[in-house]
């Protein structure tokens, strides 16, 4: 059933939901699926799910035998689930292991079909930019939230997904469930879309710099061989079932940047001497690029402000070069590098685009603000990481892709000219969009605004503008606690507010009261970043 023309199906589905609004009258049934009790599963059923769902109370409705998914609870992922079995884009229906009363078993499987179903062959040819055409996955569960929040012209933007637990990939259980990956992938079919964006994000020490976002491997406890047969090995089965399916991943972020600047830390010196990011970063490119030509892979290179220094710039290039060099099939493994993920650097500083002019005799680069950093812009920064990293051998068909949902940096604290001071201090604190105390300052920011909206091939080199950060997701939790359903996130002091900044020393970190933790929607957040959202939505 994998090679049926996944597209027309989920066509099918929306069409046979319109035809049949006025549903069937029969008596109630005990077969899972079969809501109406009609003796068979049928379109019907889903939309039956679907309307008592959102509260339209269908008539001949069974509730107990609804849940398909067998997750604890009836939802529009049980009514898409039928929808699925009924076009025999699945061949089970669960509705869990206690049998409902005259029923014989709990799994339903499909009769074959009579009909010819038009076959649509796996994806072979593989894209030099997989955003060129692209139809990209509209997450229903950040587009609700963006909705009702503030923000309804920005429900059908799309949004990376990210798969940051074990968990993640089934969909959880009791009362931490939540879309799974295969939930994601169908609902990307029903959709009928032929893309969607993944972040594939549990490497052991993850982020480990950072507590807001530690993860739940540790490499003390048997980490790399847990991240490679029980995270990486499993999403690599649920992509094989998806050949027509562009699955564009961001690996790992926040990880080899860390090897470059943060050695001091345990946890990263630790990831360092052990080779594990190196060992586990090779093993999830390895894996993903054996499902075939739809899938496609970027690598995270921080930001500007992380790596724009020169003791940095070159260190890195030469650092991933050597671990990405020694996949399977070498630097052509890769598709390009990302930039800006979670942070808010603007893609342009219009007024200071170069930290190697000067005002008043000094350059620009050593005002206190970019500390002798030469990058004041993403721009540059991404132009110039692609040409070292070709120099060293990389091939040019390399692309870059840049997160700008949150580096618009609108509002009214905005700039509109260029300072007219002499002193260098002066001129950059005037001039700048970026409104931050300070650049290392990243964590929940509330002067940051919504950025360009996502666009495949917005320069020359750049694959795509993207929303790898949903924007209104909190960066991590501002009080001390643990999230029930991700209790290794822990509080981070970046995100306790009015702490002093711990990169500099010099001031404190900017982060919003209130905040939930990492992942977790943040309101006010969202509000800032919808005000200050340059453009203006």
């Amino acid at each position: 059933m994998k090679n049926q023309n996944v597209f027309c199906r989920g066509m099918k589905i929306g069409l046979l939901i319109l035809v049949l609004l006025g549903g069937a009258m029969a008596i109630y049934g005990q077969t899972c699926g079969d809501v109406d009790g009609n003796g068979s599963v049928t379109i019907v059923d889903a939309l039956k799910v679907a309307q008592a769902y959102v509260g339209l109370n269908p008539t001949n409705y069974n509730a107990a035998v609804a849940d398909v998914d067998a997750n604890g609870g009836v939802d529009i992922i049980d009514a898409l689930k039928i929808a699925q079995f009924y076009v025999g884009l699945i061949t089970t229906l669960n509705c869990g292991a206690t049998p409902v009363a005259g029923t014989a078993t709990p799994v339903v499987t499909a009769e074959p079909t009579a009909t010819p179903v038009t076959t649509t062959p796996p994806t072979t040819t593989h894209l030099d930019n997989p955003y060129a055409g692209a139809n990209l996955y509209v997450n229903s569960e950040w587009s609700s939230k963006a909705s009702a929040n503030g923000a309804p012209s920005l429900a059908n933007t799309p949004t990376y997904v990210w798969i940051d637990r074990i968990a993640a990939i089934t969909g959880g259980s009791g009362s931490c469930t939540f879309t799974s990956l295969t939930q994601h992938l169908d609902n990307a079919v029903a959709q009928g879309k032929n893309a969607i964006q993944l972040v594939v994000y549990d490497m052991p020490n993850r982020d480990c710099s950072a507590s807001a976002s530690n993860g739940e491997l540790t490499i003390a406890a048997d980490g790399v061989n847990r991240y490679k047969t029980e995270f990486i090995d499993p999403i690599v089965a649920v992509f094989k079932n998806y050949p027509s399916l562009r699955i564009i991943c961001v690996l790992e972020s926040d990880s080899i940047p860390n090897l470059i600047t943060n050695l001091s830390i345990a946890k990263c010196s630790e990831a360092n001497s052990t080779g594990a990011y190196a060992a586990c970063l090779q093993y999830a490119i390895n894996g993903i690029n054996s499902v075939g030509a739809n899938t496609y892979i970027y690598i995270d290179i921080a930001h500007s402000a992380w790596l724009g220094w020169p003791d940095n710039f070159q260190p890195f290039i030469n650092l991933i070069k050597q671990i990405i060099g020694a996949t399977t099939k070498g630097v052509t493994s890769i598709d390009g590098f990302v930039d800006n993920v979670a942070n808010t650097l603007p893609w342009e500083e219009p007024f200071i685009p170069d930290g190697n002019a000067s005002i008043g005799g000094t350059q620009i680069k050593s005002s206190t603000f970019f500390d002798w950093n030469p990058y004041t812009q993403e721009k540059t920064f991404v132009e110039n990481m692609r040409s070292g990293l070709i120099s060293a051998g990389f091939p040019s068909t390399i692309g870059m892709i840049v997160d700008t949902g949150r580096n618009g940096w609108g509002g009214s604290a905005r700039p509109t000219v260029k300072s007219t001071s002499t002193d260098v201090n002066t001129f950059v604190n005037d001039s700048r969009i970026d409104r931050r105390f300070h650049r290392g300052n990243w964590c929940n920011q509330g002067l940051a605004g919504i950025g360009a909206r996502p666009q495949a091939s917005p320069a020359s080199g750049i694959d795509a503008f993207v929303w790898v950060k949903p924007p209104g997701e909190s960066d991590g939790q501002a009080a001390a606690g643990t999230d029930p359903c991700d209790p290794n996130k822990t509080l981070d002091n970046m995100c306790k507010p009015g702490e002093v900044n711990t990169y500099c020393n010099c001031g404190t970190n900017g982060a919003l009261a209130g905040a939930p933790a990492a992942g977790g929607w943040f309101q006010p957040l969202f509000n800032n970043l919808v005000a200050n959202a340059y453009p203006a939505l």
